[in-house]
């Protein structure tokens, strides 16, 4: 599939969260490696998401997407800087989306290393599944170019 833009990749520790081709994901839990800015810092990045495979044969498969920022690398101070959900549109509360997910989606979710003042050093990714036979596979990375 071909897409009208595209986005810098950079092989940087933490900043492929997921590569292409891996086996589907059932739970919940971080996916990739965490991204250590070197310190606390305000930089405006994307995730970018490319959905491989997903499981919507249910009426209530969810699949939500967390960019979580902190400044400890145990996460305890971990804060919500960027989100995007998909799966069974029906089943996506609070959603506007019309339409299920689909193999060969892109989400790109735009977020700052900064929440109401505060900078972070450390970002990654979680993922939340839902539903009677949650599966999806997708490749991730973060950009700094968008």
């Amino acid at each position: 599939m071909s897409y009208s833009k595209t986005f810098a990749i950079d092989a940087g520790t933490g900043l492929i969260k997921r590569a292409t081709a891996q086996a589907a994901l059932t739970a919940d839990g971080y996916v990739g490696t965490q991204w250590d800015q070197g310190a606390a810092a305000a930089s405006d990045c994307v995730l970018v998401v490319n959905i491989e495979s997903i499981d919507i044969a249910s009426s209530d498969e969810t699949y939500k997407f967390y960019v979580v920022c902190s400044n400890q690398a145990n996460r305890s101070d971990g804060e919500v800087v960027g989100f995007f959900q998909t799966g069974r549109a029906s089943a996506l509360a609070g959603s506007q989306e019309t339409r299920d997910g689909a193999v060969g989606d892109r989400l790109v979710v735009p977020f700052r290393t900064e929440k109401n003042r505060t900078r972070f050093r450390y970002v990654d990714l979680y993922l939340d599944v839902a539903g009677t036979t949650p599966s999806i596979g997708f490749n991730a990375y973060i950009s700094k170019d968008y």
